[in-house]
């Protein structure tokens, strides 16, 4: 069972005294670009017990959803247990569509391949966009049910060289929030070694590679319509209160841990 303090990260269970390995490391860089988690079955995911509940997804499948209805229990600031039940119904179905997909190209018509238009050429295109659907709701949810304020530790300090001060940050963090159409991720990207923001806006449009998410933020409408109906910067706002920075924490913690990042030029 997970404690409290610990996280799911891909199919890892993550405590502040474990030691992390290369290969983890490696396998969630690999999550943030949309790629290796294909590989992983959801059967060896400790998150993944006799009493969770299979919400989507059947046995043999390569995905099934975690449970994050404590989430709908928790009255998080500013979000209702509606408006975070539709979400978790929307997550679920692009864990169905993820494992549908992933079935259909086993047997897809591969002689008719065709840039334009193909079986094959839709599949993957709509692959990209289920998994990362996946798997950034997964970081989304895991990173509410937190108390808001500041990050503490090393993730403040790397915040601060980042952007000059946490309150700065924030005021960033929530411009982008408005900019985008899909998601804001704040990750560290293993090349340079610093923290940057991303913005999607797709599941699978400008996706950067070698970036292991820290903070990941749902702007589709989709994410506080019920609550806030357009005004997303209310929606922000109670994005921000219900931070849980334990977690962003040991997200960063365990991304400082990969060397650099493979070199293009290998």
């Amino acid at each position: 069972m997970t404690s409290q303090n610990n996280e799911i990260i891909g199919n890892y269970e993550v405590t502040d005294k474990e030691v992390i390995t290369r290969r983890e490391v490696l396998l969630m860089g690999a999550m943030a670009a949309g790629s290796l988690v294909a590989a992983l079955p959801a059967q060896a995911d400790p998150a993944i017990s006799a009493t969770t509940p299979l919400v989507a997804g059947k046995s043999g499948d390569p995905y099934v959803a975690k449970d994050f209805s404590s989430l709908t229990t928790k009255k998080l600031t500013g979000m209702s247990s509606n408006q975070i039940e539709q979400h978790l119904k929307l997550y679920k179905g692009y864990v169905g569509k993820a494992n549908e997909i992933q079935s259909k190209l086993k047997d897809v018509d591969i002689t008719s391949a065709n840039a334009t238009y193909s079986p094959l050429r839709e599949l993957l295109v709509e692959q990209s966009f289920a998994l990362n659907g996946v798997i950034y709701h997964e970081f989304y949810f895991s990173n509410l049910g937190g108390s808001g304020g500041e990050p503490t530790g090393d993730l403040k300090s790397a915040i601060e060289d980042g952007w000059g001060s946490t309150g700065k940050f924030m005021d960033y963090f929530k411009a982008a929030g408005k900019s985008m159409r899909g998601w804001v991720i704040v990750g560290y990207n293993t090349r340079d070694g610093q923290l940057h923001a991303y913005g999607l806006d797709m599941h699978n449009m400008w996706v950067p590679a070698n970036v292991i998410p820290v903070v990941v933020l749902d702007v589709y409408e989709h994410a506080y319509m019920i609550d806030y109906g357009i005004d997303r910067a209310k929606y922000l706002d109670a994005f921000v209160a219900n931070i849980d920075w334990d977690i962003c924490n040991k997200r960063f913690a365990m991304a400082r841990k990969h060397p650099g990042g493979p070199d293009s030029t290998n």
